[in-house]
């Protein structure tokens, strides 16, 4: 299903106890930077303006989310996948669990509330 073959490629995931919440292609996202690093040099060896800069992954934006809807018990995993996403997506709205344990057993966790949900409380 996922391992380290040729046409590997690099997602950051964020899903809840709902579902999965969002997706992104980190490879794809690196490569829009690098573009837009180019275009601003050669911008400024003109003396143009350019375009802002532009944030394809909104990290901070999730993991504050996260922090903040911690009742949802938000995951956020980086992982190297030889799926599409949209490969993704459809296995995690048919069966997210063996994905999911995939992901934390093989993936880098940028942030999670899954321990915290798996304590029992004391009263």
């Amino acid at each position: 299903m996922l391992s380290r073959k040729k046409n590997v490629k690099h997602y950051l995931a964020m899903w809840d106890m709902l579902g999965l919440e969002c997706i992104f292609d980190v490879g794809q996202a690196k490569a829009e930077i690098e573009r837009w690093e180019k275009e601003a040099i050669w911008s400024k060896l003109k003396e143009q303006s350019h375009r802002e800069k532009p944030n394809p992954i909104p990290l901070n934006m999730m993991i504050l989310r996260a922090k903040f809807n911690s009742q949802r018990s938000y995951e956020i995993y980086e992982f190297n996948s030889t799926m599409t996403e949209n490969q993704l997506r459809k296995e995690f709205a048919k069966n997210p669990q063996p994905l999911v344990d995939w992901i934390r057993e093989n993936g880098h966790k940028i942030y999670s509330d899954y321990e915290k949900t798996k304590r029992k409380m004391i009263v």
